[in-house]
């Protein structure tokens, strides 16, 4: 039986060990053809960046020539072996946890990654050498590069793995650090600079960069200015991540139906798919890291993970709070509110960015782009339309949604006691403690706040508890062949959960329902039946034994009318 490598980013680890591997080899053909020695390529957090590198290592590594038909034989660059194989000294970075704390820590760690990997270098390859001393990383790498020319016989590919990571943490913050680090002057332009004198010098002679956002290329990399930013080449657009082709021998490993595989198979799209990283590119993409751990979790208790993203990999995407600061807050709370409304999101992409500049609207979502937030999901020939990628992105998005009304309301959104208003709905069947507990929450928020105040925002506070309670999959005008339903509560793989439930709201002004309320509010109840009525005949609900219907009507902060259906 395959195992899940989850966690695992050793290609030889993966090989060796009967690890399932999606065969991404034939991109290093690719990448050959393209002529382009020196490339920057990004893709957001956990998307399989590193075990490409570690690929791209095994395959180039004249060290591993012994190995070669031990790991690629039966794939596609064992058949297709070209003649750049096994014939480069590697020089791989690692830049995925240099610490941002202080500059000077900033300074410390940087160098601490440049000397490791020198001295990993020296050591690999038996040369009588020693690493440099250096305070300056720029200075190390020269140094040590004007003494290994003499050394080796092979030319140097470098492999450099989140060029970017120090910038990402320190987004949102006083970029003080970051600019002093990439400035003219600075250690990190420096660092690149030389390395762009060693490939002039002939001793490095290509270069296979990752990071997750180009924040830092305007600044940094004007001293390395003979790269190729390749992140949205559409023929590289699978080259990370799994395609639903890539997953089926996943599917097949597992002891269930044919039926069973074609559920979990639409389940997995819904929670994890949905990446286009090129307009005209031909297969959307999984997040690896998050299937994986949904087939690791899945393999050990034959049922769907309860939290969607793993621990391990969900604070690597709770930056948004850090990214909504970049901006000035009236300006992202409407982008933020038209995200979490399911509207997509006009956009013309910004390929580098200066954070000596304020960011407009299409650095913003571009960014958000970048890091995973936001997918490209339509092209008109004026732009491109950038939406949601999956279910569990949206789950961060009402998280964060969740903490700014937590901020606005001094009310905790979800607590323990907050949970158990809707674990009476999952498993009694009663509404009123969660509208109830809405109530609370709008009542706490102040009146500026009810200003520009409707349905969509009682939506979405209902959608906020209804997620993070982890008891239901949430679909918000949700799609049925009669109409569209507000809400529709779809429970997950959890035993206690009995009651799925359709939810039709209506909302009206608090003035206008003091002047008429009879007459409104019977015209939202007669309208609200009739939505759901016909939306709930729809063939998918007809055997639903345990289905709740309700009409909630609400004028201000207050529910004045529920109706079980």
């Amino acid at each position: 039986m395959l195992k899940i490598p989850y966690g695992i980013s050793s290609f030889a680890e993966l090989r060796k060990d009967n690890y399932f591997y999606a065969d991404k080899s034939r991109y290093i053909e690719l990448l050959e053809s393209y002529g382009e020695k020196y490339i920057f390529f990004l893709r957001p957090r956990r998307f399989g960046k590193t075990l490409f590198l570690s690929t791209l290592e095994n395959y180039y590594d004249l060290n591993k020539k012994e190995e070669f038909a031990e790991l690629f034989s039966d794939l596609y660059m064992g058949k297709n072996k070209t003649k750049l194989a096994n014939s480069y000294h590697i020089l791989r970075f690692d830049f995925s946890s240099v610490a941002t704390t202080s500059e000077d820590e900033l300074l410390y760690t940087f160098l601490i990654k440049v000397q490791k990997a020198i001295e990993v270098f020296i050591n690999k390859y038996n040369l009588d050498l020693q690493c440099p001393k250096s305070h300056d990383p720029a200075s190390m790498l020269n140094l040590f590069m004007a003494r290994v020319q003499s050394k080796i016989e092979h030319n140097i590919y470098v492999l450099i793995d989140e060029y970017d990571q120090f910038a990402n943490e320190m987004l949102g913050e006083k970029n003080t650090k970051f600019k002093k680090a990439v400035s003219q002057t600075g250690f990190v332009r420096r660092f690149y600079q030389a390395l762009k004198e060693a490939t002039a010098d002939g001793v490095v002679e290509r270069i296979f960069a990752t990071g997750v956002s180009p924040i830092t290329l305007d600044s940094m990399t004007s001293g390395f200015n003979i790269a190729a930013k390749l992140t949205r080449d559409p023929q590289l657009n699978e080259m990370m991540g799994f395609t639903v082709e890539e997953l089926k021998p996943l599917l097949n490993n597992l002891d269930i139906s044919e039926t069973e595989k074609n559920s979990l198979m639409a389940k997995l799209q819904e929670y994890y798919n949905g990446y286009l990283f090129h307009q005209d590119a031909e297969s959307r993409v999984f997040n690896s890291d998050m299937v994986l751990y949904f087939f690791k979790y899945y393999l050990r208790q034959h049922k769907e993970p309860e939290d969607l993203i793993d621990s391990n990999i969900s604070s690597d995407y709770r930056k948004l709070e850090q990214l909504f600061s970049l901006n000035e807050e009236e300006k992202t709370n409407q982008i933020l509110e038209s995200i979490l409304n399911d509207e997509l999101q006009d956009v013309v992409f910004t390929r580098e960015f200066s954070l000596d500049n304020r960011f407009d609207a299409d650095d913003f979502k571009s960014l958000l782009f970048y890091l995973g937030f936001l997918t490209i999901k339509e092209k008109s020939p004026v732009n491109i339309k950038l939406g949601l990628p999956n279910y569990a992105i949206k789950e961060i998005y009402f998280e964060f949604f969740s903490k700014i009304v937590e901020d606005y309301s001094g009310h905790e959104l979800f607590s323990s006691e907050s949970r158990k208003t809707v674990a009476e709905l999952a498993i009694n069947g009663n509404i009123k403690p969660l509208v109830e507990e809405i109530e609370t929450i709008l009542n706490s928020l102040s009146n500026r706040d009810f200003i520009l105040f409707d349905e969509k925002y009682i939506k979405l506070l209902f959608i906020s508890y209804l997620i993070l309670s982890k008891f239901y999959n949430v679909k918000s005008e949700y799609e049925v062949e009669n109409g569209y339903l507000d809400l529709a509560l779809f429970k997950k793989e959890i035993e206690s959960v009995k009651y799925e439930a359709l939810i039709e709201l209506k909302y009206i002004k608090k003035s206008d329902y003091k002047k008429n309320n009879s007459k409104i509010l019977s015209e939202k109840i007669a309208e609200a039946k009739k939505q759901l009525s016909a939306s709930s005949s729809a063939e998918e609900f007809k055997n639903k034994k345990k289905l709740k219907k309700w009409i909630i009507v609400f004028a201000g902060a207050e529910a004045v009318h529920l109706e079980e259906i």
